[in-house]
């Protein structure tokens, strides 16, 4: 049995336990909302885990936590524990669909569920608009050097970073670049908001701010094609709709002009594209997502800037020194080696396994779910038989015929649980990946050349685990096999 929400974790346990079940396991989803459209890992995994057989009952302490997007979604996750036999219980209600009339009950509640969401967000938004009406701060952590006056909920200054948040604004105003500011920052030593290190990104952030300048800042907004709204995370200065002026939030580090006078900077550094914002590009580089800094203590990701590869934590003012290496000449060696490493691998190598194992996922990812569910399972039995083993055998808590009676049918049940389990892994049909062509140097040559980069990037990635960069010295030519390390994939524990 499963328990989705810790919340109300004691009324689920009490539940289980009159009803004869045993908890095997909690999933959780802090700050998850069950009717956005977010990734819950702890929702995927209960599912999984009952529609593969390994439990037998899903128990949530309300139904809306388990969903809020209606019978869309509850309706889907119903027939899917139905279909193995399966049921799902919701405590508060008192719902079992292992009786056949509380499937339409449920269908109700979800739908309510859905509908007291979306209520309470219009009630939110509402309460969020008054608040700015009367410069307020709404909630969240306020801008570097700024914190909420307790009583007027507005912006003051913070007396213990006030100053450095000053400084940030008059190194901006001198025309310094916001590289130069962060490592000023982070050769002093002094934290982040958060406690780590300055980049220029966080400090855009920061003087872009609108509360920063003591205005009421709002996020943008789209609508999704479902329907809901999606933050875009462009924030601009509220306006009163009344009156379409801005609504002031308290002290602010720099006036408003200031803060006017810094994003003209900004603009000036960067360049328009037909009257239109350039659209960030994705993966244009062939090492993109693969490709990392190696010098000790960084290891950051690095991007391709120009002709070459760079850290990103040096280039956002970060305290790495940075590696960089000419791009054309790191795509060349990384594509060689792994041209020429995968034809000679011979059956049963590691890597030709991972690979494998690698391509299966992701022809069926579904069917992989259920099998670690299962898998993980196993592990869980199998650990329980060995402490019931040492039990009488090690620490010998069991002691006389009866005591004995009720080890032998503890550790029957139990080896019978793991058979069932392996039994039903074994159902799980893996699909069968043919691998042979990529062991195949003309045919792997061929599909490489014929190949676009995403094409030839998803290829390194099963085989790939990281390629590490490490410094070099400047004027001097590369020599990939000094500067260039190869992590090779290897089967996750």
């Amino acid at each position: 049995m499963l328990i989705l929400d810790f919340r109300k974790f004691t009324d689920c346990r009490a539940w289980a336990q009159s009803n004869g079940l045993t908890v095997r396991k909690v999933h959780i989803d802090r700050g998850r909302s069950g009717y956005k459209t977010v990734e819950r890992k702890g929702f995927d995994a209960a599912l999984a885990a009952v529609t593969a057989g390994v439990v037998g009952t899903l128990i949530v302490w309300k139904l809306d936590r388990l969903s809020r997007k209606g019978i869309g979604q509850v309706g889907k996750v119903l027939d899917g524990i139905e279909a193995v036999g399966g049921r799902l219980v919701s405590v508060i209600e008192g719902l079992d669909t292992s009786n056949d009339s509380a499937r339409m009950i449920v269908a109700t509640l979800a739908e309510l569920a859905r509908s007291e969401s979306k209520d309470l967000g219009t009630r939110v938004g509402h309460a969020k608009k008054y608040l700015r009406s009367k410069g307020r701060w709404i909630g969240g952590q306020p801008p570097y050097g700024l914190r909420v006056d307790p009583t007027s909920k507005k912006l003051v200054h913070d007396p213990e970073c006030a100053v450095y948040a000053r400084l940030i604004a008059d190194e901006a105003l001198t025309g310094t670049s916001l590289v130069k500011i962060a490592r000023l920052l982070n050769e002093y030593e002094i934290p982040s908001s958060r406690g780590g290190q300055w980049n220029a990104a966080s400090i855009m952030q920061l003087l872009r701010s609108p509360a920063f300048a003591g205005l009421m800042p709002e996020t943008e907004t789209v609508e999704t094609d479902d329907g809901e709204k999606k933050y875009t995370g462009r924030v601009f200065p509220y306006r009163d709709p009344a009156t379409l002026d801005t609504v002031e939030i308290g002290e602010g580090i720099i006036t408003v002009a200031e803060r006017d006078g810094i994003i003209r900077q900004f603009e000036a550094r960067t360049f328009a594209y037909a009257g239109k914002r350039r659209p960030k590009t994705q993966g244009t580089a062939l090492l993109t997502g693969l490709v990392f800094c190696g010098v000790p203590g960084c290891g950051s990701r690095m991007h391709r800037v120009g002709v070459s590869y760079q850290c990103a934590s040096h280039r956002s003012g970060n305290t790495c020194v940075g590696a960089s290496a000419l791009s054309d000449a790191v795509d060349a060696y990384v594509a060689e080696r792994f041209l020429t490493k995968l034809p000679a691998l011979e059956p049963g190598d590691p890597l030709l396994v991972t690979i494998t194992d690698r391509w299966a996922h992701r022809a069926d990812p579904e069917t992989f779910a259920k099998r670690d569910a299962i898998d993980s399972e196993i592990r869980d039995e199998e650990a329980r038989l060995a402490d019931l083993e040492d039990a009488r055998y090690v620490r010998g808590e069991f002691n006389g015929a009866a005591a004995i009676g009720r080890y032998n049918q503890l550790t029957e049940r139990l080896r019978g649980r793991i058979d069932g389990l392996r039994g039903d892994l074994g159902k799980l049909s893996v699909p069968s990946m043919d691998v042979s062509p990529m062991l195949d140097s003309l045919l792997l040559r061929q599909a490489w050349k014929d190949g676009t980069d995403d094409d030839r990037r998803d290829r390194l990635s099963l085989a790939i685990d990281r390629v590490e960069i490490s410094k070099g010295k400047r004027g001097r030519r590369i020599i990939p096999e000094q500067r260039i390390q190869i992590q090779w994939a290897r089967l996750s524990a």
